[in-house]
């Protein structure tokens, strides 16, 4: 993209990929896998490789939202707030089954197999966990410094409370968001080598499995997220916060429906 500079001469802009641009791309992936994962016999497998996609971008924007946020608590309020309204259409879509009578079971539970806003909501604790006890042992400490490595361990109930309540991405899923904060999300070399590793991590280590093409497809996919965030350019963009935490339940209460009146 090329845009004129005040001497009337053509300059390049570089790396034009912003905040709102790399929300938009992940919402779309999601919904490319979650229709993926309602709808597997009628749709190609090819959905749930697109998104692949989708949480690495989410986990690195949530990393980045910790850097820039004015109040904290205020946004882990929010990812609570969207966590909870978020199950019950969560586990109609992914965690129902039927009975042996046939019936069927939506498989409702608010503290079991969990959606991803529990992983981001218990993302943005472990920060702020973090940063709360870095303050605390800065001032006992006599302003000496910090000893981060207790306040980094300080975050591991929280990824306990992640594998108990069986979160979407679980304890993985937390880590990286925790992760690519500390390795300071603006800096495009750190975050570029956390979501390599945590993409590698996630889906390299299954290649030599009985899914390993399947495997293989879900890693090239999710490195475009890595390319993806590498771009950033650490701009905002249009600002539709409130429009994204939306999309979450709605989409997947829309499947539902569809869902329920193809097989009701």
């Amino acid at each position: 993209m090329w845009s004129k500079c005040p001497a009337g001469k053509l300059e390049k802009e570089e790396n034009v990929v912003t905040a709102f641009n790399l929300k938009i791309i992940a919402s779309v992936c999601m919904l490319f896998d979650h229709t993926g994962a309602v709808f597997t016999a009628s749709t190609p497998l090819f959905f749930r490789w697109i998104g692949r996609i989708a949480f690495p971008v989410y986990a690195y924007m949530i990393a980045q939202g910790c850097k820039h946020t004015n109040n904290i608590n205020k946004y882990l309020l929010r990812l609570g707030i969207f966590a909870l309204i978020s199950e019950m259409p969560f586990d109609v879509a992914f965690m129902h089954y039927y009975m042996m009578d046939g019936t069927l079971n939506l498989g409702i539970n608010f503290l079991r197999n969990t959606n991803v806003f529990y992983t981001l909501f218990l993302g943005v604790a472990c920060v702020s966990v973090y940063e709360k006890l870095k303050v605390k042992k800065r001032i006992e400490n006599e302003n000496r410094g910090p000893k981060s490595f207790l306040s980094f361990f300080a975050a591991l109930p929280l990824l306990l409370t992640a594998s108990m309540l069986d979160t979407d991405y679980g304890a993985f899923g937390v880590a990286l968001i925790f992760v690519l904060y500390l390795a300071k999300p603006e800096d495009k070399v750190r975050r570029t080598v956390v979501l390599t590793a945590g993409v590698i991590y996630l889906y390299g280590l299954n290649l030599f499995t009985s899914y390993s093409y399947f495997n293989l497809m879900c890693l090239l996919f999710a490195f475009i997220a890595v390319i993806l965030t590498f771009l950033y350019n650490g701009k905002q963009g249009p600002k539709a916060r409130w429009a994204f935490y939306a999309f979450y339940p709605a989409h997947i209460s829309a499947l539902v429906i569809i869902w329920y009146l193809f097989t009701g």
